[in-house]
């Protein structure tokens, strides 16, 4: 077994890798699609159109990112960039990676782990029997896997459907909450790898092959996968399969607090045994939030996290219009105490100021008339000096585009822009706006803009099976419940920092 020691704000962190010989393939690298590398005189430019963005290159560079067109492994780079080192084409990947403009295929295993596969359970005995059911039928050796229940007291005991099955079944009498279900069966557990799963999911059958690979990484220490929907019945179904907190998109990429994705729900998480019992398990008394805790808590402890959506299991999501709300208010509850918790995670609230110049021309035209206008030119005054500007610095460094290409590019950040003020706002803000509204009806064009730009762009971009009116309402009703949810935690912890975000700037 093979050990790094990573050294971090002066302390060392031992890792252990995964157990096995040489692999089959080591990791590879390649560009995204959609980026172009344009050799010149010089080097060469790597282009980007979303977003608009071009970085000049030296020769080396351009040749490396030539050869990153196809998955390359770093061995194979050094042979076809002859005189870069090792240590510099890794460093210069790690700032590609940390751009997101690289893939990274993990190293192909050739002797697997042991895991032990934990699930949380308390009642709901016919899907916790599915849930099993998938675990035995994964693509992986039988004598490297263990699948550990904890019924969590339940009514009837589990026993009763799962004793035909070949698993480890651990019985509490009183109902502890299923972290410390987890961390119960953590502390038993064999395996080296421990995979979480909850009673309500079922496993694919790739699902431990797929992500295992990403922890051959001695940096990285959990990695979790996508929490896809069975077939929608239903509005709520038709809803939550597109638009479930649960799922983090189709995108992978590594989880940082403030990042795209920030943290990685327990149903589909796998982690390194002995990073779960240094970290104390998950915390016993969280019985929401628990996952982005313990998540953050590893981040902080100088560790790394990687988000695979290959990795996929299937979850019944709440359909109940009762259940459903419910569980979205207490995702809201949990925010206060995890952002007093994690000083790191405080929201980040972008300020586009084209967006908002636009939207201030909506709220004062019905009073000043075309006076009211004035903003709005004033947003297109920017929109044009930014264009301008940007065709100058791609000039600078080689890249010419036509006017058509640079304002299409910046059109589509305008619109990103616009609609991550908008995801923001109706998030946190979108009931005190109402109320605003509707004590100055003036103001509610503007405020119904912001509020349904994001949700009209999600039912275009997820593309729901809902008509767009059912889609917006349901969107707000379900963020509606988690602001009550976020207030009440608020007042429970007597803070307002999940309603005081950071603000940024753009142009």
């Amino acid at each position: 077994m093979k050990q790094a020691v990573r050294r971090r704000n002066g302390g060392a962190v031992a890792l252990a890798s995964l157990p096995h010989s040489l692999p089959a393939q080591p990791a590879r690298y390649a560009l995204q699609p959609g980026l172009a590398v344009l050799a010149d005189a010089q080097g060469g430019v790597l282009l980007c159109m979303q977003p608009l963005m071009a970085l000049r290159l030296n020769r080396q560079a351009t040749s490396l990112l030539n050869a990153l067109r196809q998955p390359c492994s770093m061995a194979e780079l050094a042979v076809n960039v002859p005189g870069m080192a090792l240590g510099t084409i890794e460093t210069f990947l790690g700032s590609l990676m940390r751009r997101r403009l690289l893939i990274r295929y993990p190293a192909t295993l050739t002797v697997w782990p042991n895991v032990s596969i934990i699930i949380p359970a308390h009642g709901r005995a016919e899907a916790t029997r599915r849930c099993v059911q998938s675990l035995l039928a994964l693509d992986y050796p039988a004598d490297r896997r263990e699948i550990i229940v904890v019924d969590d007291a339940s009514t009837p005991p589990l026993i009763e459907v799962l004793n035909d099955l070949p698993i480890r079944l651990l019985r509490q009498e009183r109902n502890i909450g299923q972290s410390a279900a987890r961390n119960l069966a953590a502390a038993m557990a064999s395996g080296t790898i421990l995979a979480f799963i909850d009673n309500d999911c079922v496993a694919e059958p790739g699902w431990l092959r797929t992500l295992l690979p990403y922890l051959d990484d001695p940096a990285v220490a959990v990695v979790g996968g996508r929490v896809i929907a069975h077939p929608a019945h239903g509005v709520v179904a038709a809803f939550e399969a597109v638009r479930s907190p649960l799922d983090m998109g189709a995108a992978e990429t590594e989880v940082i607090p403030s990042g795209a994705v920030s943290y990685l729900p327990t149903c589909n998480l796998l982690v390194r045994r002995d990073v779960v019992l240094a970290q104390g398990g998950f915390d016993a008394a969280l019985r929401v939030g628990e996952d982005v805790d313990f998540i953050w808590r590893t981040l902080r402890s100088g560790q790394r996290a990687w988000y695979v959506p290959a990795g996929r299991v299937t979850h019944d999501h709440r359909v109940r219009w009762g259940d459903w709300l419910r569980r979205r208010a207490d995702y809201g509850s949990s925010e206060a105490d995890l952002q007093q918790r994690y000083p790191e995670g405080r929201r980040l609230m972008h300020l586009p100021r084209i967006s908002l110049l636009l939207l201030l021309s909506v709220a004062l035209t019905p009073w000043f008339g075309l006076a009211g206008l004035g903003p709005a030119a004033v947003a297109v005054i920017l929109f044009g000096v930014e264009m301008v500007a940007k065709q100058r610095e791609l000039r600078r460094i080689g890249v010419t585009l036509s006017v058509g290409r640079v304002a299409a590019a910046l059109g589509r950040q305008q619109a990103a822009a616009l609609y991550h003020l908008s995801a923001n706002t109706v998030r946190y803000y979108s009931l005190p706006l109402l109320v605003m509204g509707a004590i100055q009806p003036y103001g509610l064009p503007a405020i119904l803009l912001l509020l349904i730009a994001a949700p009209l762009m999600d039912h275009q971009r997820l593309q729901s099976q809902l008509s767009p009116l059912v889609f917006v309402g349901l969107y707000g009703l379900e963020l509606a419940a988690y602001q009550v949810g976020l207030w009440c935690g608020c007042w429970q912890r007597r803070t307002l920092q999940p309603l005081l975000p950071r603000l940024i700037w753009r142009r």
